[in-house]
């Protein structure tokens, strides 16, 4: 028996990688719409380049195969079809370039068809911008309970309301533009700790040192958490993201985040193997992974 970087005993250092040694995951990338960033402009990494920068990251990081599967119909049905016939081999399906509305009916009927765990890039956002908001609360000196948190444009992502409060954030409250003039921003944040401005419409100064946002290019935040959430979820016959997941998921991403930084280094050794054991023990699995970077 080995120990990790925190204490916390695992198994044999050759077995995590041989219980994810045949493991596939598909990488499926949606070039038929231009989905909008948090910011709500253009990405600029066009989703098929995205699937293919995901996909080499997770060969990169973990035992699995990584398949990738550009498509060209936005339309949840045939993506089903497409999700459904792919390999058996494939545990789980990770979706770049899909709206939300169509991502929520391509989860919904693959997870009722009993196809594999569906995520999407915006799954593993909302895991990164969780975590910054922990962070950016922990560098003011503010305990996550104690927390007040305004979020501009909820609607984008909604995962992240529920997933901050799973994870200790004691209070949350929703700013619209059309609140200016009732509630100018600036005003509502002299009494709040964090904006995270989803809708891109801060007014410049609003909440210096401590907004969070999406950046345009997302692949740096999901880059932070996919493989190792992959990990966790694979081999387990996981149907479902579930909240607890994700909140794990950022958990993990805060406690390795450096006292200077707003989030961990891709780089970090400790990532993957750290998110696998969080979200690993959320969901009652045994830890299927270590880092052999670390």
């Amino acid at each position: 028996m080995t120990t990790n970087h925190d204490g916390h005993a695992s198994g044999p250092p050759d077995r995590p990688a041989m219980a994810l040694t045949g493991i596939a995951v598909a990488v499926l990338a949606v070039s038929a719409t231009r989905s909008p960033n948090a910011a709500g402009s253009g990405r600029t990494r066009t989703p098929w380049a995205a699937m293919e920068d995901y996909a080499a990251l997770i060969r990169d990081r973990t035992p699995m195969r990584a398949l990738s599967v550009p498509v060209t119909t936005d339309d949840p049905h045939v993506l089903t079809e497409r999700i459904l016939g792919l390999p058996t081999a494939v545990s789980a399906v990770f979706v770049v370039g899909l709206r939300l509305r169509e991502s929520a009916a391509v989860v919904r009927e693959v997870t009722e068809r009993g196809g594999p765990v569906v995520l999407t890039e915006l799954d593993v956002l909302t895991a990164a911008v969780a975590a910054a908001t922990i962070t950016t609360l922990r560098r003011r000196g503010v305990p996550p309970r104690a927390g007040r948190v305004v979020i501009t444009g909820a609607s984008w992502a909604p995962l992240l309301a529920p997933v901050l409060i799973a994870s200790g954030v004691g209070d949350l409250s929703s700013w619209h533009e059309r609140d200016a003039e009732v509630f100018p921003l600036r005003r509502l944040m002299d009494r709040n700790d964090v904006l995270i401005d989803l809708a891109g419409c801060a007014p410049e100064g609003a909440a210096v040192g401590r907004t969070v946002a999406v950046p345009a290019d997302g692949f740096p935040y999901g880059a932070l958490v996919l493989p190792g959430l992959l990990a966790a979820l694979c081999g387990h016959e996981v149907r479902a993201l579930t909240v607890e997941a994700v909140a794990a998921c950022v958990r993990a991403l805060a406690l390795i985040t450096p006292a200077d930084q707003l989030l961990p280094s891709v780089d970090d050794r400790r990532l993957v193997s750290a998110i696998a054991r969080h979200v690993s023990r959320a969901l009652g699995h045994p830890v299927p992974y270590r880092d052999p970077h670390r």
